[in-house]
């Protein structure tokens, strides 16, 4: 689960590290302050993965012990910490910087140890994890959701466009069915005869003569006359 890293590590040192520290019951306590387990110091190759925060707060339970146990006896050491890319923005300065507030702010503080508040504030930030967890699911189903909702809009659009392509495929098909009926000879008669009287009754416009030559109508019945009067005269 997003963000349970920073619990467990909290909770090493709440249920095994701070307890048995108390346990012993030191007369002063020396701390070796190493920085090399920062999230973005390559040394570790992020496996602890502490940061600012989590240094401030280990300062301040070890401090609370002191309190406890010797009279807030505690000293600080300079150790590792090798991500000092940055000069005094670098999280090595940034980290050294947390770990000596929390010692000057302990040294006006006398808080205790109290192992019970420890697993307090365990549950609490569990439950805050969860609670993120829980938000963030949310938002990514609403996220989906409202994908869902454009993509749903944008096939309804597109769907006269379909309806409107399907009579065409239709109409496509009954073409195709047409070509395959066979030709009777009084079908093409009648079809020539139409397209020859639409030729006439619709000359061409703007003056525009056709460049095949028009033929007149011919009498075969009067030529036929004629011809026959011709025959006799000669």
């Amino acid at each position: 689960m997003p963000g349970m890293q920073k619990v467990d590590l909290r909770d090493s040192y709440r249920k095994k590290i701070l307890p048995c520290l108390f346990d012993f019951d030191p007369d002063i306590i020396f701390i070796s302050a190493g920085f090399d387990a920062h999230k973005r110091d390559t040394m570790n190759f992020g496996y602890v993965g502490m940061v600012e925060d989590d240094y401030e707060w280990v300062t301040e339970q070890l401090v609370k012990v002191a309190n406890t146990c010797c009279n807030g006896r505690i000293v600080s050491v300079l150790e590792g910490g090798y991500k000092i890319h940055g000069g005094i923005v670098s999280p090595f300065a940034k980290s050294v910087a947390s770990h000596v507030r929390a010692l000057v702010d302990g040294g006006s503080s006398r808080e205790l140890y109290d192992k019970a508040e420890g697993e307090w504030e365990s549950n609490y930030e569990y439950q805050m994890v969860q609670e993120r967890e829980r938000k963030r699911q949310l938002r990514n189903e609403r996220l989906h959701l409202s994908l869902s909702r454009v993509e749903d809009k944008r096939l309804h659009a597109l769907s006269p466009l379909r309806s409107q392509t399907a009579p065409l495929q239709n109409e496509a098909y009954d073409v195709d069915a047409m070509l395959k009926l066979p030709l009777t000879q009084n079908s093409i008669s009648s079809d020539y005869q139409n397209t020859v009287s639409n030729a006439d009754n619709h000359p061409m416009d703007d003056g525009i003569q056709s460049r095949k030559r028009q033929r007149k109508q011919v009498d075969y019945k009067e030529l036929f006359e004629q011809m026959k009067k011709e025959s006799c005269l000669s």
